[in-house]
């Protein structure tokens, strides 16, 4: 499994162990309530909405009921794909981000997600891909892998691609930027956040899906997931996890690193 999920798989898992990251330097008061609501960063392949839990492998999601927290078990398996990358919610709909496309499900009353609509990438090769979305747009990080893993020895997919996504029965592909080689993305309201591997963590303006502006670039790590949590900023990189304020978007501040133990 790629270097920057464990990373983000660790932290979270730690973090949220606790009843505050206070003592590991993190803002709990940030945290805290996103906590409840399941939040993972855009590599994810496991995710809580309500009292389900939502897991993909490399073809699958699978469905399973925390109803009683203590003995969550399983109530659908569905095929997907190949290639499946990763996980995002919004409201009531899974974004499933996938070499071979952007899939995406509506989650019934009885938590079982339906596929709603798909789009492929048609490309010769499958790239790696995290989504993010909310109820307008999608925001798809193309990129061709690194020297292991699933995409490694693709070339020239870098990009980060744009979906309108208002009709949730035909997503349309709106725009395409040129990234260096773009991981982890993190969306809240109009401001955009890429981690753009050794081009560090790039910030975009995207009220214009079709103009969008980088507001700010920190190319002093290199950057791989990253989650943000209502002017708070967490970001992996590969020595450390890096905290962001951003509640001023003129002026955002690195706030803290907790060190990372290879």
């Amino acid at each position: 499994m790629k270097k920057n999920i464990f990373y983000t798989l660790l932290f979270f898992v730690i973090c949220f162990s606790f009843s505050s990251c206070d003592s590991l330097g993190i803002k709990s008061d940030a945290v805290g309530e996103a906590a409840t609501t399941g939040v993972a960063g855009s590599y994810a392949r496991m995710i809580t909405v309500g009292d389900f839990l939502y897991f993909v492998d490399q073809s699958q999601i699978q469905t399973f009921s925390l109803t009683d927290p203590s003995l969550p078990h399983k109530i659908n398996t569905q095929t997907i794909g190949s290639q499946i990358e990763s996980i995002f919610n919004y409201e009531d709909k899974l974004f499933i981000g996938s070499g071979e496309g952007l899939f995406i499900y509506t989650i019934g009353q009885d938590g079982i997600p339906q596929q709603t609509a798909s789009v492929g990438y048609e490309f010769p090769i499958l790239p790696c891909d995290p989504v993010v979305a909310n109820d307008t747009y999608a925001y798809v990080t193309l990129h061709d892998g690194d020297s292991q893993g699933p995409c490694a020895g693709m070339n020239n997919v870098n990009q980060l691609k744009i979906f309108d996504v208002t009709d949730i029965y035909n997503p349309e592909e709106i725009a395409v930027y040129p990234m260096f080689r773009p991981k982890g993305v993190g969306i809240d309201g109009n401001i955009l956040f890429v981690c753009d591997d050794l081009e560090g963590l790039k910030i975009f303006d995207v009220s214009n899906p079709l103009e969008i502006q980088m507001l700010h670039q920190f190319s002093h790590f290199q950057a791989f997931d990253v989650i943000p949590l209502g002017g708070l900023l967490l970001c992996v990189g590969t020595d450390n996890i890096y905290q962001f304020d951003y509640s001023n978007i003129n002026d955002i501040q690195e706030i803290s690193r907790i060190p990372i133990q290879s």
